[in-house]
């Protein structure tokens, strides 16, 4: 359908204004990928001048960096941006091309027509349609050499030509391979500014293999486009996304895939019955956020792609069309920005390591020959225990899967001999019976019971998630495993850096290591990959393949030797006999359990390539202690003097690429705009580096506009604060609990508007008007201290001061499980909402347990003796002694600094590194068992103080005993 010129005319005019926004966002690109240019000159300048050993250093964590050096920046000189269109098998995304296009009939629609192969649209502004294919390669002789065919071209201004263009899209073999490699499309395409490609890929599940023809675009692709066909019983294929999203993850690599440059178009909304409508809505929803968690639900777009072909046909739009525009005009600047984080983030992650390994030669030069040496000893036998760890944990694991797949060859038996699996595999028609030739009936009756067994047992692994429910517990232990491992790692790291730790909880922020469980499924090819219904793979694929029936079998020739079609019942009844013959040779075979144990073994491939990956987490830093044991006496190299300047480099490098990424790259969660607050109003609150304001985000909902807290940075970003902002920016958006401050994200200001001149980061946080410190440090509270011992009203006030305890601790314990340590606890950072909701504040600035190394933070009262006296690394435990203190103020109302002040005529410091602790003992005295906790919990030793965890526990049966009573 060619729409007539005054329609295409008004077409053209709306995808031309809608594209005005894309125009500025690659004239952008364009000046950004000019400046992320001159910072890979930079960093790769700063790579030569390192000492060899340190060159060695980034290759064994960026293996290649030569190379990817290379590669990388030749990757940003290209122009071109590609979004891929995946999708089911005739889920309509040649349809979305098309309307795209403006509603033409340019790619193939029918459902005998599906595209087949690659093909890449390009836009131009000559006006040329045209479009060449370019062949695959084809054997040529029995030496296997190989031969191009030259490219066609299709002249798309022609019926002719147009029509030979579809048919070579759509045409395909018996394997389902399509005879071109790809085929590029030249067309006048407004929306597509010169610089962007949309790539069309043949659909998943249908007669192709997606793997092979979208991986290696999807490596170089910054955004996707994915069809689902909302009309499809059931929606969305849940296997068939799985192993599209599997494939995302893998080719994204470290950086990840950017959810901005994901969009999820729900076709044919049109055939959804109206009252169906919300529970597909929601079920697709849920299945999407299964498998991408950081879905936007404003990305998926619920329509019916030839509504609004139909519309454009009558010169008019549909409101899902205009919707349908907006989100690609959206998505496409997204993926440019999606291609310049990648780059940002790898030359990031150079960077913090380069610091990192610098500033462990720093620390460990001002040591001596045997401390070095007593430290590598220390930190090598912990390599080794963690190495003997996971392979403990690998070999369990392989075993558990062997005594898994004995268990699920029991269950096949089983399952086959049952009532309901009978009625499926004896239930034949006669139009599932084979033809009459009498050289093939009886290898096509075989050939079909075998894939009716195989389809059944596949159908039935499904229902019952075997093979899955055996992958999600390979992925949940090597999960489990890694997370461990790397927090240990970060532990052996902060080792390592006595003085400033902060630089690895930065390192490891920056540098996403592929996770291994990813990477097994990519190693080890698992059957079942294709959930087509007549697929001949997967668990059933393995059971059929037991029976060792052969269509030489006598018995077979007996039960065909008049086999005739014409005779419907005698066929199904001759087509039962040789089903049970089948099912009798299966499981008269004693392969069942060698099979099946076959089938898993390829998870166990999987595992064994976990195994292999796990030393090399490790062998980089053993390799930089040995470096660095090596070069103590070395100074050939001028170290004093080269160390301080190569780090000063690599901080200034480091800072100027995140006031780039802050300037150029990070999408913002807000605008000032979605704000509403009196900039000239005084602020509520100050800190050491920012103001707070009382404002809030705007909002069209019923309840109204939500109330927030804008910290504010007084001074403009700069080279040498932009980093560390950018850290804690990072930190809090890891924190997700009820008892820990909320964080909805980032804006900024510029304090020079005209000339957008000092750019003012602002963190936007929950609103909380009340500390804990104004709940129970006051002369009018009726603390438990203040009150009568056995009383009704002090267990009143003792069960309310029990559940803000216990809110603090769930908060101060879901912190601790993250790995942090808070370092400033005191009733002041304390928070509490209008309903009384206990949240900890100022966690943005928390630390990474086994981080944190002879640095002072926080208020002197509050101090654990270790971290007064820098006498070792401390650790979550330091933030329990704290908690004691906020303990003792709560029960007494009292301020813990003032009280031990008056005690003493020695400064404050020495007193509690003396041992002096506020007193327990005082008039209405708590309880044995509170008094017991708070003691053990300031203990002078770090390891006898109880967890987060058992001070939650003790507050919990306090309030249940309590309200017994």
């Amino acid at each position: 359908m060619l729409l007539n010129t005054a329609i295409w005319s008004r077409v053209l005019s709306f995808q031309r204004e809608s594209s005005y926004g894309l125009q500025k966002a690659l004239q952008s690109d364009q000046q950004n990928r000019q400046k992320i240019l001159t910072k890979y000159d930079d960093v790769q300048r700063l790579f030569t001048e390192l000492p060899s050993k340190y060159q060695k250093d980034l290759n064994q964590v960026f293996p290649g960096i030569c190379t990817e050096f290379d590669c990388k920046r030749d990757d940003i000189k290209k122009s071109e941006c590609t979004i891929l269109i995946a999708g089911e098998t005739a889920s309509g995304k040649s349809s979305l091309i098309n309307l795209l296009l403006g509603g033409i009939d340019l790619f193939p629609t029918s459902q005998l027509g599906c595209t087949s192969t690659i093909c890449e649209i390009r836009s131009n502004r000559e006006g040329r349609k045209e479009a060449i294919g370019y062949y695959r390669s084809t054997s040529t002789d029995d030496r296997k050499k190989t031969k191009k065919s030259p490219p066609v071209m299709f002249d798309l201004r022609t019926e002719n030509g147009l029509r030979q263009f579809q048919n070579a899209i759509a045409s395909s073999d018996d394997d389902g391979d399509n005879e071109f490699d790809r085929i590029e499309v030249t067309w006048p395409f407004p929306m597509l500014e010169e610089g962007m490609v949309i790539v069309d890929t043949p659909g998943i599940g249908g007669g192709g293999n997606i793997a092979k023809y979208a991986e290696r675009y999807l490596s170089k692709s910054y955004g996707f486009i994915y069809v689902i066909n909302s009309a499809n019983a059931g929606g969305i294929q849940k296997g068939r996304l799985q192993n599209f999203m599997r494939l995302v993850i893998n080719s994204a690599g470290e950086e990840g895939f950017n959810s901005n440059s994901t969009m999820f178009v729900c076709n044919r909304w049109d055939m959804v019955p109206e009252q169906d409508r919300e529970a597909v809505k929601q079920d697709t929803i849920d299945k999407l956020a299964k498998f991408y968690p950081d879905l936007r639900r404003s990305h998926v777009l619920f329509m019916s792609i030839n509504e609004a072909i139909k519309g454009l046909s009558f010169g008019t739009q549909t409101q899902e069309y205009i919707k349908l525009m907006d989100l690609v005009e959206k998505l496409l600047p997204d993926s440019l920005r999606s291609r310049m984080n990648h780059h940002y983030g790898w030359l990031s992650s150079v960077l913090k390591r380069t610091i990192f390994t610098l500033k462990v030669s720093k620390v460990t030069a001002a040591k001596s020959m045997e401390k070095v040496k007593e430290e590598a000893a220390q930190i090598k036998s912990q390599i080794v225990m963690l190495e003997k760890n996971s392979k403990d944990s690998i070999n369990f694991l392989k075993a558990n899967i062997s005594q898994e797949s004995e268990s699920v060859a029991r269950n096949v038996q089983d399952v086959l001999q049952s009532r309901d699996m009978a009625e499926r595999l004896f239930n034949w028609r006669i139009v599932d019976c084979p033809d009459d030739d009498r050289k093939k009936v009886i290898a096509d009756a075989l050939e079909k019971i075998a894939n009716r067994v195989a389809v059944e047992m596949n159908y039935w692994e499904r229902e019952n998630n075997v093979v899955t429910g055996i992958k999600d517990k390979i992925i949940r232990v090597c999960k489990r495993d890694f997370e461990l491992m790397e927090e240990q790692i970060a532990k052996l790291e902060g080792a390592l850096l006595d003085g400033d730790v902060k630089v690895v909880q930065d390192l490891h922020k920056s540098i996403k290591k592929p996770a291994p469980p990813n990477k097994i499924w990519k190693k080890a090819k698992e059957a079942g990959a294709d959930d087509d219904a007549g697929s001949f793979k997967g668990l059933g694929g393995a059971v059929a393949s037991v029976s060792t029936l052969k269509a030489v079998d006598k018995n077979l020739k007996r039960i065909f030797s008049d086999y005739k079609r014409r005779d419907a019942n005698k066929c199904i009844q001759k087509m039962q006999d040789a089903t049970k013959l089948f099912l009798d040779n299966l499981f008269e075979s004693r392969n069942l359990s060698t099979k099946i144990h076959a089938f898993f073994k390829r998870f166990i491939k999987g595992i064994d390539t976990v195994a292999k990956m796990i030393p090399d987490f490790l062998k980089a830093d053993l390799d930089l202690m040995e470096m660095l044991q090596k070069q103590m006496g070395d100074t050939e190299n001028n170290l004093r003097d080269l160390f301080p300047r190569l780090l000063h480099t690599s901080h200034v490098l480091q800072g100027q690429l995140d006031l780039f990424f802050v300037n150029y790259v990070m999408e913002f969660d807000y605008t000032l705009e979605d704000l509403r607050w009196d900039q000239h109003d005084p602020p509520v609150g100050s800190g050491s580096f920012a103001d707070v304001y009382i404002g809030e985000i705007k909002s069209n909902s019923r309840k109204g506009n939500l109330p927030v807290a804008l910290k504010v940075c007084r001074d403009p970003l700069k080279e040498n604060t932009v980093s560390e902002i950018l850290l804690e920016d990072r930190t809090m958006r890891e924190l997700d609990h009820e008892n820990i401050v909320r964080y909805y994200g980032a804006t900024f200001r510029y304090r020079d508007p005209k000339r957008q001149k000092d750019f003012q980061w602002i963190m936007i946080m929950e609103v909380c008007r009340h500390t804990l410190k104004e709940k129970f440090v006051s002369s009018d509270e009726n603390n438990p201290g203040k009150l009568s011992p056995g009383t009704k009203s002090q267990v009143r006030a003792m069960v309310f001061m029990a559940e803000f305890a216990l809110q603090l601790c769930l908060g101060l314990r879901y912190l601790h499980h993250k790995g942090f340590v808070h370092r400033d606890l005191k009733l002041e950072n304390v928070l509490v909402t209008d309903k009384n909701v206990v949240k900890l504040t100022d966690v943005g600035m928390t630390k990474r347990g086994g981080q944190i190394a002879f640095s002072i933070v926080g208020s002197p009262v509050y101090m654990a003796p270790e971290v007064l006296l820098q006498s070792q690394n401390y650790d979550h435990k330091a933030d329990i002694y704290s908690l004691a203190i906020i303990l003792w103020e709560m029960w007494y109302g009292k301020d813990a600094a003032d009280y031990i002040q008056q005690q003493l005529f020695s400064p404050l410091e020495k007193a509690v590194k003396d041992g002096l602790r506020p007193s327990t003992r005082l008039n209405c005295k708590a309880p044995d068992s509170w008094i017991q906790l708070i003691e053990k919990s300031w203990d002078y030793k770090p390891d006898n103080r109880p967890s987060a965890d058992i001070h939650c526990k003790f507050f919990e049966e306090f309030i249940r005993d309590a309200r017994r009573m």
